[in-house]
Order: structure tokens, then sequence, then C-alpha cells
């Protein structure tokens, strides 16, 4: 269990994400623990949304949060995390989640598809402490298999693919816009292998607020290309809108250009406390379109498209006025 930090803040979260591309659905889950900076807010909360696409022009998002003490919260030696009845572990998860009328119910295992992670932070800035936070994922590419129970129906899972990540630090990052999919298609709408996770994050460094600084993953060809070196982050190219996210990564010959997407409809929108008490509005779709084009030596080589497949959201301390909360 966790012991009382008394004026020590921070918070930790472990989230995962799992898309059924046939039937357009998508379920996003987080564990999460808080202390606030003046030890008098200490939680432990979880959190799960639903998606599922009814229609060309409605997505269904059913969205549950419920908050418990902090002693609810455990992490084993193995790493295995539970907060009250839910857990996650390397092998699987399962829990229930319980708010206003709303209940998510899942029972998951886990099967890992490749041995690969990625962490967001350039290592030099992680060494000298000029941004502290951690950000991670810890698997790009595994498989969930089970059922979920969304308001009391049930549905199966099988080998729907996935990921899950990990953030904790003092205080949150002041922004950021995320994005990951292992769900693409080729120009002839056949499943091909490859992967994006990407991220363009803004973070505390002192008394003072970073930049917008970009980390991008792609696996491409069977390789792996991992843009989280300090100096990548004077050529990476991201721009976004509240409702898209263009990015650029460029590597001798190669280059990655994408463009992220949803409509305003398509985001569930949800608030985060931080540890100093101020709010994050958080903009969150995991049925978003995806579209990078890879060139070589400036000639096209490959076009991979995800179209509803992808992860894509952007979080603000701005509240999004087109996406209740």
């Amino acid at each position: 269990m966790v012991k009382k930090t008394g004026n020590r803040s921070f918070y930790k979260y472990w989230y995962l994400k799992l898309n059924d591309p046939n039937l357009q659905r998508a379920l996003w889950i987080r564990f999460t623990v808080l202390s606030s900076r003046n030890g008098f807010k200490q939680v432990a909360e979880l959190w799960a949304v639903y998606f599922q696409r009814i229609s060309v022009r409605e997505i269904k998002k059913i969205a549950v949060k419920q908050t418990l003490g902090i002693e609810a919260f455990s992490e084993s030696e193995s790493s295995i995390i539970r907060l009250g009845d839910c857990e996650l572990s390397q092998r699987g998860t399962r829990g229930i989640i319980q708010s206003k009328g709303q209940s998510i119910r899942w029972d998951l295992s886990i099967t890992p598809e490749r041995d690969s992670s990625f962490d967001f932070i350039p290592k030099i800035l992680s060494k000298f402490r000029l941004i502290k936070n951690k950000m991670n994922t810890d698997s790009e590419e595994i498989l969930f298999s089970g059922t979920t129970e969304i308001n009391g129906e049930k549905t199966q899972w099988k080998l729907a693919p996935g990921m899950t990540g990990h953030l904790s630090g003092r205080k949150n990052p002041h922004s950021w816009v995320w994005g990951h999919c292992n769900t693409f298609f080729d120009e002839r709408g056949n499943p091909v292998e490859f992967l994006f996770d990407g991220l363009s994050a803004r973070n505390p460094m002192g008394p003072l607020i970073s930049p917008q600084m970009s980390s991008f993953f792609f696996r491409y060809q069977g390789e792996n290309y991992s843009f989280n070196q300090l100096r990548d982050t004077l050529y990476l190219k991201s721009k976004n809108t509240l409702m898209d996210w263009e990015f650029q990564a460029d590597r001798n010959d190669l280059s990655f250009r994408g463009h992220a997407k949803a409509e305003y409809k398509d985001f569930a929108g949800l608030t985060y406390e931080d540890t100093d008490g101020s709010l994050l509005y958080c903009s969150n779709s995991k049925l978003s379109d995806l579209k990078i084009v890879v060139y070589r030596a400036g000639k096209l080589e490959s076009t991979f498209t995800a179209q509803g497949t992808a992860a894509f959201e952007i979080v603000s301390r701005k509240k999004n006025p087109y996406v209740p909360v």
C-alpha cells in the first residue's frame, strides 16, 4: 500500500488501449495515483472510455471514473498494479468501474506481439533533471483477448491490437499532443506492418515552460526508427489545431510525414487535476484517422492509412469549447 507522503507531490498513471478494427470499437483504461502539493488530496482513480462507431457520422462514447483513497493502490515487485478490485499486469488486466449509472467491466489477457518500448524524454534531459517527468510506452504492440461488459452488455475481444504506457512525475506536462497506431493498411486496403507512436509536449523546466518538444517512434520495413534524442528535437516538425495534427521526422534519406485528425464529436472530453490543483482538459479519441507517407530521397515510397483505428489526444490548460466534458 502507499503510505502518506506529507507535502510531497507526485502523480503516476498507467494506461492501456485496444482497438477492434473490424467492428470499429476501442477501449481506453487508466490507473491513476495523485498526491497534491500540500498533501491535502491523496487519491487513486480509475478511468475508462469505451468508443463504438454507430455510423459514419456518429461515435458512441461511454466514460466512467471512480475515485478511491490512495490506500487502495499497491504495486508489487513484479509490477502488478492494483487499485481496489482492479488490476494491471504484464499478463492481463481486469476490473470494474461504476459511475453515475454507467459501468465498464473487463477481463482481458495480454499477449506480447513484439518486445518493444519507447522513452519519450531525451536521456540527457532526464539525466540532468531538466525534465523530471517520465513518459514511456511500455509495450508498443500487444494483443488483448477476453471480455468486456459495457452497461451489462457483454462482448468478446480476440487478439485486439493495443498498447500500454506509463507517466509519472512531480507535476504534469504543461500540455501535449499524443498519437499511437499499430493497425495500418496499405494503398490496396490490406493490413500492413507499420507502427507510429508520437508525442509533442511542453514541460515544466524549473520556473519556466519549455517550447514544444517532440519524440516519434516508427517501425518501418522491419526496422525501428526512434527520434527521442535532444538533437532530434531541433529538426522534428509538429503543428496541431483543436482537431488535427501534422508532423514530420527525417533521418538520412528517409522522411516520415503524418496527419492525424478527428471531428469534435469523435472526442471524449476529460478533466484531469494536476498536483498543484490546476486543471488539464483532454480531448481523447481512440477511433481517429491517421495517414503517414514515407519518402526516400525525395520520392514517395509508401503510404499507410488508419481509418478509425488510431489513438489521438490533445491535452491543454484551456478547455476546448467544442468538446463537452
